[in-house]
């Protein structure tokens, strides 16, 4: 329909009502129209013969549909398609629930906990399952099909993870396409049926490689085991080790367990190259793991450090951990208690004048300790002894142990799952560091304002007496110190090995006003904090989406005999402690109850253990009241 304008120009008969004629047409036009319905995605698109599809007579029915509840559903089967589809359904209830449900059984209550039961498997116990559905869903279910039901999901969760182990070199190439430049070795030995059998893996991230290289202190930590291979001398072109540190745990240990991986591979009398493989940890400040043995937190440990150390890199600076050096001697003299103040004053000693002091006072204490420290050489850790330059003044290796100790859940993870769940770690710990040190204000790092704030007490009290060579004279405690804030020096040697101010170049900085910021170290300053954190690990994908790389599956190595189907329990999980080594500390009660007689009322004993004989019991005691029984001390 076209509207018809009125022309006031045009000679002859003219509808008048034409114009409002035309707008009631449209106005009904508009009435009746319907939009469109809106395109929707993700939804199969209805066909014209579904309809026609004929049903068997047999419905499936739920819901009785008398007088008591109006809730139904009706579903028949399809002949074609070989499967139901609901024909109707009440959504109408008239009954109060009862918490039952026929249809919810073991499958489905698996199916909903199986994804919380792959992150926290400890967590979510029957127990807690059974009460996660009574609130959330108003159902009632057993115990045993909660139990059922956390048993198939552990199936589907270790079926998944061995397809994922299978899929080793897959997942290497994922890695590899997320981490452009860095470097992954899977390494397999042939069995005698020609299978892929695991040995080993090895990581090493190029932005972790990279950022260690330019913003870390050259600090490298072992914790007790290592890889023999150079992958990792070569990625971090450490060469002969000259102007790096190591510091490491214990210098000979024995064998621990080898599963997976057997003992042949470390023969007796071996060379060993400098290698490592945390058992399921990180090697030094970048946080790299270096993964072997799948399913089971267990390592070889060999002896041979030291001359590994020498053979491969002979200029490193090779410290020992003066921890476990303490926990050895405790183990032989467990009685004597000085020996713990002595040993960490003696490592803590700045210059060589302190080490003999201290030395001497622990000749003096006893000569069996004494003779017994000494064969540890003691030079190799103790401060006064360090290389000038790498600012580093760590006796312990608790910067690996730290980190290890974050990793406790993920060692008890098959091999795939513990490496995505140390990466994630890894991630989110750089993230986190990262906004850190971009939101800190200060031109130095918080640890070098904690660190001068201890010394402050002393270089407050401390007399400067300024030279005319530009050197100055401190005076503390009868000792005199030189002090060159040009050259950054100190003869307490304090200043050239910590990188931060001593007490006595503090004092001559707060003497002439000065700003100690100017005088610390570039590692200690923010920009090389913030520099550290600023490039980390890529994030990658799911088994889903890892990419083809057409190799071999990947089988687990049979289990070492006596091994087979053996799982370990909570106490194998845990750190063993020594001998002499402190238990763990518990919180002390507040309150306690005091045992009482019932017979005689002392707080000594019970009325099983009465004394029948009245003739021993004094004439004193029985003058006393009796005490109330249960009564309570307050501790």
């Amino acid at each position: 329909m076209s509207l018809v304008l009125h022309d006031p120009d045009l000679v002859g008969d003219v509808d008048s009502e034409a114009e409002e004629r035309d707008e009631f047409h449209m106005e009904e036009l508009l009435k009746e129209w319907t939009d469109e319905p809106p395109i929707r995605h993700d939804m199969y698109p209805e066909s014209d013969d579904e309809e026609k599809t004929e049903r068997f007579d047999t419905d499936i029915r739920r819901g009785d549909g008398g007088a008591k509840c109006e809730w139904k559903i009706y579903a028949a089967i399809l002949p074609s398609d070989n499967m139901w589809k609901i024909r109707k359904f009440v959504d109408t209830y008239s009954c109060i629930p009862n918490g039952e449900c026929e249809m919810f059984k073991v499958p489905h209550i698996a199916q909903l906990f199986v994804d919380k039961i792959r992150d926290s498997p400890e967590f979510y116990m029957p127990t807690k399952i059974e009460e996660i559905i009574r609130e959330q869903w108003k159902i009632s279910v057993t115990r045993n099909q909660c139990q059922s039901a956390r048993k198939k999901a552990l199936q589907w969760i270790e079926k998944e993870y061995d397809d994922q182990f299978a899929r080793l070199r897959d997942y290497a190439a994922e890695i590899l396409e997320a981490n452009k430049d860095s470097r992954v070795e899977v390494e397999c030995l042939t069995s005698d049926d020609g299978k892929d059998m695991f040995n080993r893996f090895y990581v090493c991230f190029d932005s972790l490689r990279r950022t260690w290289k330019e913003s870390c202190r050259p600090l490298i930590g072992i914790d007790g085991c290592f890889l023999k291979n150079k992958l990792l001398k070569e990625d971090f072109r450490l060469s002969d080790g000259e102007g790096f540190i190591m510091i490491s745990d214990r210098q000979k240990v024995e064998v621990l367990g080898s599963r997976h991986v057997g003992r042949d591979l470390f023969s007796k009398g071996d060379e060993f190259n400098l290698m490592w493989v945390p058992p399921l940890g990180d090697v030094g400040p970048l946080g790299l793991n270096f993964q072997i043995f799948p399913k089971k937190n267990v390592c070889l440990i060999v002896s041979g450090l030291i001359a590994a150390v020498q053979l491969e890199l002979p200029k490193i600076e090779h410290r020992m951990c003066v921890q476990h050096i303490y926990g050895n001697s405790k183990k032989i003299y467990g009685s004597k208690t000085m020996i713990k103040p002595l040993l960490w004053n003696l490592a803590w000693s700045y210059n060589e004048k302190e080490y003999k002091q201290h030395l001497e006072k622990i000749r003096c204490y006893d000569t069996k300790v004494y003779e017994s420290v000494m064969k540890t050489k003691p030079r190799s850790w103790v401060r006064a002894f360090q290389k000038i330059g790498s600012f580093c003044e760590d006796v312990d290796n608790n910067s690996v142990e730290s980190f290890n100790g974050s990793l406790n859940k993920a060692r008890e993870k098959p091999f795939v799952a513990m490496l995505e769940t140390i990466r994630r770690m890894a991630i989110v710990r750089i993230a986190k560091r990262s906004v850190e040190s971009h939101t800190h204000t200060g031109v130095c790092t918080p640890y070098v304002t904690k660190f001068l704030a201890g010394e402050h007490k002393v270089a407050a009290a401390a007399k400067v007496s300024p030279s005319t060579n530009g050197m100055y004279e401190v005076r503390h405690g009868g000792d005199l110190h030189r002090v060159d804030l040009q050259a950054y020096t100190c003869t307490c040697i304090k200043w050239q090995i910590c990188g931060i101010p001593c007490e006595h170049a503090y004092s001559v900085i707060i003497h002439k006003k000065l700003e100690p910021e100017n005088f610390v170290c570039c590692w200690f300053r923010t920009a090389m904090w913030r520099k550290n954190y600023t490039d980390g690990l890529f994030p990658q994908r799911g088994p889903k989406f890892w990419p083809e790389s057409n190799g071999l599956r990947v089988y687990v190595p049979p289990p070492t005999e006596g091994e087979e189907d053996k799982k370990m329990t909570k106490a194998e999980k845990k750190r063993k402690k020594g001998v002499n080594e402190s238990p763990t500390k518990k919180q002390p009660k507040g309150k306690k109850r005091i045992m009482h007689c019932g017979v005689c009322g002392a707080a000594d004993h019970n009325s099983r253990h009465h004394k029948k004989d009245k003739a021993s019991i004094s004439s004193s005691q029985l003058s006393q009241p009796e005490p109330s029984q249960g009564s309570l001390t307050q501790t």
